[in-house]
């Protein structure tokens, strides 16, 4: 710091410190599939199964999704995403139902539209709901100072339970006029519109407070919401308090531009909710991809774009759809109305998956494997994985074999991708990414669906199934963390994951660089960044080798910057790294010395 002589304001400038790198949250999945209710347009956090159940409501009939949130929890799962999957739009099969969410539309004292309410979520669950509607009791005054016709502001005793946006009802025993109220001064009110009459003080003229109760009901769950009001300008607009407090119904308001005399919903008992649908019959493989059509306008795998922070992708319940497909085409033949016809279907929808993990970057798809398949008889799954898996080349996704069986309550097969995703979760958390998640006990299962020979199971893994093995007391334990990849240098599951988030942190830990000047100065401080970065990775082992040379290196100067990008504003900088790599193969050599020759070799 400067010598300062003379008091004063100085500014003396510092250096702006750039954040350190560091890698985010990993092990974060987004499981798709069916369910009653729920949000269809985005993924939802959720962090118990309590918490599922009541978003989501009880399982669907033969869906998976249930048992592969439950499976993840009971791996050690912290947080997972749930993304509902339904059909949405026709596709000219001669299929009606689309999912729809269950409505009434409530009337004015006139008879004019009032207000549409609508189930949360679109399901046939909404059609369960009732509402009802009461005048709430009057908040009651009166005026103290005459008011004239086209006055547009009078004077009452007491403005208590007199809100902006309440509407007040002036009345006499030979006339009444109704008004909204636009501001409160003291014990003066503001009127949004002009008096259309003399009202005089002495009458006496009184000033009522007028609002409605709404109360919805299942049979689960009761809510009740007291004092509300019509106009936007009110704290308690319905719309604002109900569609921020209720967990059953949204609303809205249908404004018909009538008077406000009879702007306010009539008095009823009850009516029910109707037309909602769960869109579940005849799902395809464009349900679950779903489409993109720019923010805000995503839904499927397609939306998971707008969701950086997930980085697992599990489809339990793409087996479902194709199961109660061959159900139905076993029923009614040929001519069913189906999505999912041929296996090639299930193959489209892993294929769109584990795109989006490629082009994401830093997710990682969780596969499983049809149980049965035309064709193929049970006892010959081992056959059926390794041409299964042959259909993919991707280091972006792994497939895990065979089936879990689980107690739901009754022994039952599931997919396994939501026990593997609680697991790789759990080691993320507790080693770190770079750790191969394997040769960990699969909780919440009681046995396997198939139990292979050591023959097959060398057999898959070499091929890049990663496979599940009982051994006794130590437990089920998963024994394999191959990706899909043919190429050896992603032959891993943490390999690929670990290059994933150290890329992911250093794009998200760069970003201040942008628009920064483009000269030695910037690029020594990006290179100081990412090493230090990379040194911090190395001493927690997730990179190998003797020294930091050997572990990784960072360049990014004049050779990879030359002037011509430098014109183009590009800044590069190259990164190389040898990431941990697991164990597979354990071999001990024993040699057997006999006790003559070992006296011989003393001698």
């Amino acid at each position: 710091m400067a010598v300062i002589r003379s008091p004063g304001v100085y500014y003396e400038p510092s250096e702006q410190r750039v954040p350190p790198l560091a890698l985010g949250r990993t092990g974060v999945p987004v499981f798709l599939g069916l369910t009653r209710r729920g949000p269809l347009d985005r993924p939802v956090r959720i962090g118990s199964e309590a918490r599922f159940v009541e978003i989501f409501g009880e399982p669907v009939a033969g869906s998976y999704l249930a048992a592969a949130v439950r499976g993840f929890f009971d791996n050690g799962g912290e947080s997972c995403f749930v993304l509902r999957v339904a059909r949405t739009e026709a596709r000219g099969d001669g299929q009606a139902e689309l999912a729809e969410t269950a409505h009434a539309v409530l009337l004015d004292g006139a008879g004019n539209l009032s207000l549409r309410i609508e189930a949360q979520d679109p399901g046939r669950w909404g059609n369960g709901l009732s509402v009802a509607v009461t005048a709430s009791a009057p908040t009651s005054t009166f005026l103290t100072r005459d008011a004239d016709a086209g006055d547009d502001r009078i004077t009452v005793k007491s403005t208590h339970g007199i809100t902006p946006g309440s509407l007040v009802r002036l009345h006499t025993p030979e006339a009444e006029h109704h008004a909204v109220v636009a501001r409160v001064e003291g014990r003066t009110l503001l009127l949004l519109d002009p008096l259309p009459a003399h009202f005089a003080s002495a009458r006496p003229t009184y000033v009522s407070a007028l609002g409605f109760d709404l109360r919805v009901w299942s049979l689960e769950r009761q809510e009740r919401f007291e004092g509300l009001a019509i106009s936007g300008r009110s704290p308690r607009y319905v719309e604002r308090v109900i569609n921020e407090q209720s967990r059953l119904i949204r609303v809205t308001a249908l404004n018909p531009g009538t008077s406000a005399t009879w702007c306010l919903p009539a008095p009823m008992a009850g009516t029910p909710l109707k037309g909602g649908a769960d869109g579940l019959v005849g799902l395809g493989p464009g349900d679950f991809i779903g489409y993109d059509r720019g923010p805000g306008h995503r839904r499927g795998l397609m939306g998971l774009v707008d969701h950086p922070d997930i980085d697992l992708v599990c489809l339990p319940d793409l087996m479902a759809a194709w199961e109660q497909a061959q159900i139905q085409l076993e029923q009614e033949g040929p001519e069913a109305k189906v999505g999912f016809r041929k296996a090639r279907d299930i193959e489209i929808v892993q294929d769109a998956a584990v795109t989006v993990c490629e082009r994401a970057g830093n997710c990682f798809a969780l596969l499983d494997m049809p149980r049965v398949l035309p064709g193929i008889r049970r006892g010959n799954e081992h056959e059926m994985a390794l041409r299964w898996r042959q259909q993919y080349d991707s280091a972006h996704a792994a497939l895990y074999f065979p089936w879990v069986v689980v107690l739901d309550p009754g022994r039952r097969a599931v997919p396994p991708c939501g026990h593997i995703a609680g697991i790789i979760a759990k080691s993320d958390k507790g080693y770190g990414v770079h750790k191969a998640p394997a040769n960990e006990v699969v909780q919440g299962v009681v046995d396997l669906d198939v139990l292979l020979q050591d023959h097959d199971l060398a057999d898959l893994n070499d091929k890049g199934v990663n496979c599940m093995r009982p051994f006794g007391p130590r437990g089920i334990r998963v024994w394999g963390a191959r990706t899909l990849s043919n190429d050896p240098e992603w032959r891993f599951v943490n390999v690929r994951r670990t290059v994933s988030a150290i890329a992911a942190a250093i794009e998200a830990g760069t970003q201040w660089a942008v628009f920064e000047p483009n000269g030695p100065s910037l690029w020594k401080k990006v290179s100081r960044l990412v090493v230090g970065f990379l040194m911090d990775l190395r001493e927690q082992g997730m990179l190998t080798g003797q020294t930091p040379e050997d572990a990784f290196f960072v360049q990014c100067d004049a050779e990879t910057n030359p002037p011509d990008d430098v014109d183009r504003g590009m800044l590069t900088t190259r990164i190389g790294l040898a990431v941990t790599r697991p164990v597979e193969f354990i071999v001990f050599r024993l040699t057997q010395r006999l006790e003559d020759q070992a006296q011989s070799d003393e001698e």
